[in-house]
This record gives structure tokens, sequence and C-alpha cells, in this order.
């Protein structure tokens, strides 16, 4: 009989538009994790860009997971397309937005059967992989207890990471070739921080023959559009198709993590994201324009007036 979990798992994915499910044979597996509820995870375009990204490589095959609902209790973490426990998976890869989910990480790790920290985790289990904005603001926190990161935007580090990564290889010897070999890769365990006395980094020292700064990598994003992947009611944005404009904002406020992450500010060209949200009009009447500062979109006047031409809800 089918529990609870499994029926609602079910029910998400007949209610989606635009799953990819690939075949696992002969393939690097890969369970992506958003480490908040499904909801969130959906609504999250950057989180559905590296689902994309990831089923486009052809040698990898990726699904999703989630944190599981309150009435799930102790049942172990599965994925989303095939139902896997994340054990059976090469790569458990976390896609961290926000701080407020660090919580969550070790809560997921700890229904995967994983321990926790990197160090206690033998090379036979996943390798345990993290990337996303928080990422690039201060991945410390979460050092113990990954094996990896990615810094920077995933665009341009997932494809070469991805051409290293075997689960077949000697995992340290391997992580030192991503390290030395794939700008924004940063292994923990190769490096020595030390601490002033109020906790505040003091410096930053390399124990290996690893580079002694982790090169920040950004994408070129006049080359592609970043649109939802999965169209679903059940996401925080109800039904909607997500386009986004820009990267970055110009107006450099103090307090604005992203508007200093993410300089020199880029937008996307018309014809671009006019092509976009024609895409989306065939699948949702609702598209949403995702940016820092969307109100900054040199275009914003025109794309609004096509929308309406279109008949589309637009959101910022």
């Amino acid at each position: 009989m089918a529990s609870v979990a499994d029926n609602r798992r079910r029910a998400r994915l007949e209610a989606e538009d635009g799953t990819i499910t690939k075949h696992w044979n002969n393939r690097v597996r890969v369970a992506l994790v958003y480490p908040n509820h499904y909801a969130v995870g959906m609504a999250n375009l950057g989180f559905q860009t590296v689902y994309q990204r990831l089923n486009a490589l052809e040698h990898v095959v990726c699904e999703r997971a989630f944190l599981p609902e309150q009435e799930d209790g102790e049942a172990p973490l599965r994925s989303l397309e095939s139902g896997r426990p994340l054990l059976d998976f090469d790569c458990v890869a976390f896609s961290l937005s926000f701080e407020n989910d660090y919580p969550n990480v070790l809560t997921l790790l700890k229904k995967t059967a994983l321990p926790l920290r990197s160090a206690l985790r033998g090379f036979s289990l996943p390798l345990i992989l993290a990337g996303g904005v928080a990422v690039f603001i201060n991945p410390e926190p979460l050092a113990p207890f990954f094996d990896c990161f990615l810094v920077g935007e995933a665009e341009s580090a997932l494809g070469p990471f991805f051409e290293h990564f075997d689960p077949q290889r000697d995992r340290r010897a391997m992580l030192l070739e991503l390290a030395r070999e794939v700008p924004g890769v940063y292994v923990p365990r190769f490096y020595h921080p030390a601490y002033h006395a109020d906790g505040t980094l003091e410096r930053f020292t390399p124990i290996e023959s690893v580079p002694p700064k982790i090169e920040r990598v950004y994408a070129n994003i006049a080359a592609f559009a970043t649109t939802s992947t999965v169209v679903t009611p059940e996401s925080g944005f109800d039904k909607a198709y997500l386009v986004e404009v820009s990267r970055g904002c110009p107006h450099g406020c103090r307090f604005c993590a992203a508007g200093y992450l993410y300089r020199p500010p880029r937008t996307r060209s018309l014809p671009g994201l006019l092509m976009a949200m024609e895409t989306g009009a065939a699948r949702a009447r609702k598209i949403g324009l995702v940016g820092t500062a969307v109100s900054a979109l040199p275009d914003l006047k025109a794309l609004c007036e096509r929308g309406r031409e279109m008949d589309l809800q637009l959101s910022f």
C-alpha cells in the first residue's frame, strides 16, 4: 500500500508541466536538493535552472528532492522523479539561497541517513555538494558538513565540474583535481581557517597544493535565457512562468548583498526577453519577471506593452 508521501509525490509529478525524466543507465546520478518545501523550491528560478542544466549534460541524470512535509514523519528522504532514496545517488547537490534554510540542510542529511560531518563520511557514500547565492556570500558556516562548494553562477560552473566528477575514482584525488583545475570549486578539507577572538575570519591557508584564493565564476547571461523548466500549480508562484530579466542592481545600496555579489549589473536584451516571454505564453498566462531591480530594466515598458498585447498577466 502506497504511503501518504508516495501518493503526494505522484500527484505532484502529474500536476507538473516540464518534468525531465532520464534513464539511470551509465549516467552520473545527481539528487538536487532544495532545503525547504516543494512550493518554495519550485518558485526558485536558480533551483530550476540547475535542474535543467544538469539534465542537459548527456552523461548526467538529475532528480529533485525537498524538505519533507510534517506529516511524512520519519520516512526516508526520496527523490521526486523516481522515488529512490538519496543514498542511491552519486552526488547530493544542495541549492542554497537563504541562510534561514541552513538548519534544514542538517535535517535533510539526517533523513538521508548520512553522517552530518564530511570527515565522518566514507568515500562510498554520495558526494555532498552545495552551490547558490548563499554560498557566494559565505560558505564557512556549512563547511564542516559539505565535501565541496561551487562558488559562482551555475551556468559556468556545472559543466566543468561534472566533466571531472567520476564516482568510481578515488574521492580525495578527484577533489584535488577539481580544486586545482575547475574555477569556483572550494573543498574545505584542503584549507585551514584561522579566526580572530571575536569569531571573524583572520586568514585562510591552503594545506594542499590548491589555489590560495577561490575564483568566483560568472556567466555571460547574454548567451542564454534563464526561464522556468517546470510549471506547476503547487509552486509559491501559482502556474507562473518565470523569466530572469537581469542580474545585479545599479543602485549599490550598502545593506544589499545581491547588489555587490552580481557586480557589474547585467541586463538581457529586449529581443531575447520577448522570445522568452512568448515561449512562456504557450505554457502559462502569468509571466513572472525576475531580477534584483526589475524596475531598472531599460526595456521594461516595451516588455509590458507586449505582454498586454498578448493578454498576459505580468508580475515583478
